[in-house]
């Protein structure tokens, strides 16, 4: 490695590593538009309340399985932003990939 490109590399690696985790409400937060995709995509005729309703029921799913417990170490900065201007659940799951 060239002595011009290793702090190069330095700066990114401390640049991607330095990210802010996601909090607890920010990965609700992808929960919630993630379901509320999947219903303006499959249910569009979903009544206010029962997409409440449907919202809660899976954050309480998301609280008893491990993986979710991760969403913070394991969704970037950049995926989070990514999936949150998604406009359908097919362009969400791409940001997460």
């Amino acid at each position: 490695m060239s002595a011009v490109r290793a702090p190069a590399l330095v700066c990114l690696v401390l640049a991607a590593g330095c990210q802010k985790s996601l909090t607890q409400d920010e990965c609700y937060s992808l929960l919630d538009k993630y379901v509320e995709l999947l219903l303006e995509s499959d249910r569009p005729d979903t009544s206010p309340p029962d997409r409440l309703k449907l919202k809660n029921e899976a954050r309480a799913k998301a609280n008893r399985d491990p993986a979710f417990a991760e969403c913070s170490d394991r969704v970037s900065r950049r995926e989070f932003e990514c999936a949150m201007q998604a406009s359908n659940p097919d362009g969400l799951e791409q940001c997460l990939l």
